[in-house]
């Protein structure tokens, strides 16, 4: 069994006094006190994803966990709690890079808590109570090369061996792995257990990359039951719903008087040119679709386009006598929220509009569009997108909820 030392540059000393955050081992501090490991009388699954990887996947990722856990627990194995990796440092987090950011400072957790057994990783700390946090098993999920091997997709799964981890445990520096397996893994997430099983004394299994294992319960009931008990944090809903009253002239769930449109631009212009419009084609598109609502007025674009596209977007747009606005946030809401915070602002204004444009195949999309399902708009006023300027524009699949 190898015994692995994983050490790293950062340690997140304390998160948000709001957020019910204490402190625990200071890397600046010589040495901790009161090393005693406490058993609290929980099992517990740890997981991560491929750092590539984006806020609003990894949302997702969640969710296949956390009905997991919650599924298993309806069958008595009522043991075991799904751990919440802080959101640190995400690829496109681009305003600064921000310690280690725990779930409640985007999501509301007791509604988290209603749905599955989850626990934020500053409360393990908290109740470890030790200089290091140790891990039993790290599995670290790989896929097969060929996942349709004789045509079949099979779920299945081997482990490889023992093997190195160089990954970063969200920048904390005080945890430690015992021991680290490669796994080849293709399937449900549930499947998972299996793996478990192999390490019936364990108390702290860990896997890395996460996203691989899929849904068991994809578009069912259960999904969106989990789905709806994502609910973004008290203050994020505020922000925006203040916004929209004093800038868009709304104060009901369902607005009814203004268009927002999920503008995807960078990666998705530069590698995705068959999928999304030129500017001139964006306005094209927003401008006949507007013709047939001419009461809508008022746009609201989130996007991730640079000051001169949005620049030229915005001029364009307001010569058929539309009004732009995008968020602009204050220097406390970025300091306070971050990137993670900002998007979820965006998110809120346009599952709040009349109708709602997309970007194709864009996770960021794909949850306004829940959102839109969740608060009951009707699926023609959310399920629009953005075609390229010229061939076939492929429609947009619908999940729509199921209650």
């Amino acid at each position: 069994m190898i015994f692995i030392n994983i050490l790293f540059p950062f340690l997140f000393i304390t998160a948000a006094r709001a957020n019910g955050d204490s402190e625990y081992c200071d890397i600046n501090k010589k040495s901790c006190e009161n090393e005693v490991q406490v058993n609290y009388g929980k099992k517990q699954i740890f997981y991560d994803v491929n750092p590539p990887e984006g806020f609003n996947l990894r949302r997702d990722v969640y969710m296949r966990f956390a009905i997991m856990l919650a599924e298993a627990q309806k069958q008595g194995k009522d043991n075991w709690e799904l751990v919440l990796p802080p959101w640190y440092n995400l690829y496109h987090w681009k305003s600064q890079k921000f310690p280690p950011k725990p779930w409640a400072k985007f999501f509301e957790l007791d509604a988290l808590k209603s749905f599955a057994p989850v626990v934020e990783l500053q409360e393990v700390f908290r109740k470890t109570k030790k200089k290091v946090l140790e891990i039993d098993t790290l599995f670290i999920l790989e896929n097969y090369e060929d996942a349709f091997e004789n045509g079949v997709f099979e779920e299945k799964w081997e482990i490889v061996g023992e093997c190195n981890h160089k990954g970063k445990f969200w920048g904390y520096k005080n945890v430690t792995v015992k021991e680290v397996l490669c796994v080849k893994f293709q399937g449900k997430i549930s499947k998972l257990w299996e793996l478990i099983a192999l390490h019936p004394h364990n108390t702290k299994i860990m896997f890395g990359h996460g996203e691989i294992p899929l849904h068991d319960n994809y578009g069912t009931k259960v999904y969106w039951d989990c789905r709806k008990s994502m609910k973004f944090n008290k203050d994020l809903n505020q922000i925006a719903k203040n916004y929209i009253v004093q800038y868009l002239n709304c104060d009901s769930e369902l607005c009814n008087n203004y268009l927002s449109v999920h503008w995807r631009r960078q990666d998705f212009a530069r590698s995705r040119g068959n999928d999304v419009p030129t500017i001139a084609g964006t306005v094209t598109q927003i401008h006949n679709y507007l013709k047939k609502r001419p009461h809508i007025k008022k746009i609201f674009i989130s996007t991730d386009a640079s000051m001169s596209e949005l620049n030229t977007l915005e001029k364009d747009l307001t010569t058929h006598g539309y009004e732009i606005h995008f968020f602009l946030p204050r220097v406390t809401i970025i300091d306070d929220y971050g990137d993670g915070g900002i998007a979820i602002i965006d998110q809120i204004i346009c599952s709040h509009a009349a109708y709602f444009i997309g970007t194709h195949d864009s996770t960021f999309t794909f949850r306004i569009q829940e959102e839109r399902e969740i608060l009951g708009f009707k699926s023609s006023t959310t399920f629009n997108r953005l075609c390229p300027d010229t061939g076939p524009c492929e429609k947009p699949s619908k999940w729509t909820i199921v209650n």
